[in-house]
């Protein structure tokens, strides 16, 4: 399964609660038509697609992996860790520096917890 992060005009995506809705015509007259999205959906559902569990971008013709990447974050040594050593490595925690693009929650999880012996588990 992929998912798709639509960039088109429509009822959920529209304008103000009190402006009009556009006619079938009109949405297809703009860039942002929900039809410049199906291409990158009909592919994802393609036998054919590469793919499974990614996420893409679509729309105004443009075609885009988007991921979700983990940086290395602050590895917290000694007692548990408090909310004020969360603070006092905020920018560390946050610096994407390094950053990883899992390829699966199990890649995921040996590269968050690498910092933790084997033997603990």
């Amino acid at each position: 399964m992929n998912l798709i992060a639509p960039a088109a005009f429509t009822r959920m995506a529209g304008t103000s609660a009190d402006a009009p809705e556009p006619t079938d015509d009109e949405a297809a007259a703009t860039p942002m038509a929900p039809e410049l999205v199906a291409p990158m959906v009909a592919y994802l559902a393609h036998e054919s697609c590469p793919v499974t569990g990614a996420m893409y971008a679509a729309g105004a013709g443009r075609f885009a992996r988007m991921f979700i990447a983990a940086s290395p974050g602050y590895v917290h040594d000694g007692d548990d860790p408090t909310i004020e050593d969360v603070a006092a490595h905020w920018d560390e925690i946050n610096d994407e520096t390094g950053y990883t693009v899992p390829t699966s929650t199990g890649a995921w999880s040996r590269a968050f917890l690498e910092h933790v012996p084997t033997e603990a588990f």
